[in-house]
């Protein structure tokens, strides 16, 4: 849950971040147009110039006049052109352009077909990047000239008198519009989609692959503009609100896991409560009787059975009766770990009664291995207990019965081995002999 709402917070910081690109992107996108109005405002009024001399014609001298006008102070303005019946005769600034006069556009592939457009559609295109003759690139803004006949002459009866031309340098363009500075902090890009394919007005075509925002650019003609912007470091995803909501995620998290853990736990104890000696932590009657059934089943598909050794301390009750409890329960303790350390790790010791105990082995033994067993279990059981203050001396009836062979049930193995330690007992009896010693640990 905290990955799915930190996701949706670096959505959201995302999604703001954009929001706020497209607000300056909009804002550099409506000043580029503008400088594009005003470039098609300049080719209007030269062509306003060419209708209002009707007929009369211009010579280079006037032109410079005309163009020194119209382009003082703007330097978006590369050039302008004059081309009576598609023949290109007026230019200004004429110095350096000199290599275009006399240009026949409609002999020039690359220049002819926006000027057909120019025509047929009667208003101004815009074009470009286009290479000039006289060397350099430009966008050209065609103004077709139609001059009237007569006063109110509808524009579809005029006859066609030439084109004016408007070249726009672009590095200008992009200074004049102010993009550098409101777009600082992105990697921008103009793109300009025709049949040609795409050309880049400015930058180059490297965003079109990145998450970018883009606004189209709108002015007259077939051609379609884009501008892309692009985070020099990418889209803000982190921010004080991310690492909250990850602070308090992870917090939750913690705190569940905690809790979850502390579940787990608690149902630990409880099944191994439920499972084993609360003094001694061996395993009681019934994981004994679980482990007993899992073994017998697992006997009638491989034929292994298994054994087990009825366990009884003779002479406990004394022990509690002159020693105390706590005196008592050690000594359940250090048998049951006594026992234990005689036994391999697939085996069970487990404590079925107040000093009954039963230990089941995996497997059958022969007779030899099984009294050998038994005897070492005697052995280790009777050795000296040294506690505080008392030396206890104990030992204990063993009863064994194995499985398949004394009994086909569970119930019926445990009364089998129950009965012969029983009857161990009663020939062996009980011994204790307390012997007073200074404090000390236990001894093993």
């Amino acid at each position: 849950m905290t990955v799915h709402v930190g996701g949706v917070v670096e959505n959201n910081l995302e999604s703001r971040h954009k929001q706020q690109a497209v607000a300056h992107l909009s804002e550099a996108r409506a000043r580029l147009e503008g400088e594009i109005g005003k470039a098609i405002a300049l080719g209007n009024g030269l062509r306003s110039l060419i209708v209002d001399r009707d007929g009369l014609p211009l010579d280079q001298d006037l032109f410079n006049r005309v163009g020194a006008e119209l382009l003082d102070g703007n330097s978006v303005i590369k050039l302008i052109a004059v081309a009576p019946d598609n023949i290109l005769s007026l230019i200004y600034p004429l110095v350096g352009n000199e290599g275009a006069i006399g240009l026949n556009y409609r002999l020039n592939a690359e220049q002819w077909p926006s000027i057909r457009e120019a025509m047929i559609r009667r208003s101004e295109v815009i074009v470009g990047p286009v290479n000039l003759v006289q060397g350099g690139q430009a966008l050209l803004v065609r103004i077709p000239i139609y001059p009237p006949a007569f006063a109110a002459q509808p524009l579809a009866e005029r006859r066609y008198w030439g084109v004016a031309t408007v070249a726009i340098d672009q590095s200008e363009l992009i200074v004049a519009s102010g993009m550098k500075e409101s777009l600082g902090d992105y990697q921008v890009e103009i793109l300009s989609y025709s049949e040609n394919g795409t050309q880049a007005i400015y930058g180059g075509i490297e965003l079109s692959e990145q998450d970018v925002v883009s606004l189209p650019v709108h002015f007259p003609g077939t051609t379609e503009w884009e501008v892309l912007a692009y985070p020099e470091n990418g889209w803000q995803t982190t921010g004080g609100n991310l690492w909250l909501t990850w602070l308090s995620g992870a917090t939750a998290t913690l705190i569940f896991a905690g809790m979850a853990f502390l579940l787990i736990l608690e149902v630990y104890k409880v099944r191994r409560m439920a499972l084993h000696d609360d003094l001694t932590g061996l395993a009681n009657r019934r994981l004994l009787e679980e482990r007993m059934k899992q073994l017998a089943a697992m006997c009638d598909r491989s034929g292994e059975g298994f054994e087990i050794f009825f366990v009884d301390l003779n002479g406990f009750k004394p022990v509690n009766d002159n020693y105390g409890h706590a005196v008592g329960d050690q000594l359940l303790v250090e048998v049951g770990q006594r026992l234990t350390r005689q036994v391999r790790l697939s085996d069970t010791v487990s404590r079925v009664g107040g000093d009954e105990f039963i230990v089941l082995t995996t497997g059958t033994m022969s007779r030899d291995e099984r009294d050998a067993f038994v005897e070492r279990l005697e052995e280790r059981l009777s050795r000296t207990f040294v506690f505080a203050g008392a030396a206890i001396e104990i030992d204990a009836s063993i009863g064994h019965a194995a499985f398949p062979d004394d009994a086909s049930t569970i119930e019926d193995l445990l009364r089998v081995a129950d009965a012969r330690m029983y009857s161990n007992k009663v020939h062996h009896g009980a011994s204790i002999t307390p012997l007073e010693v200074p404090p000390a640990s236990v001894a093993g």
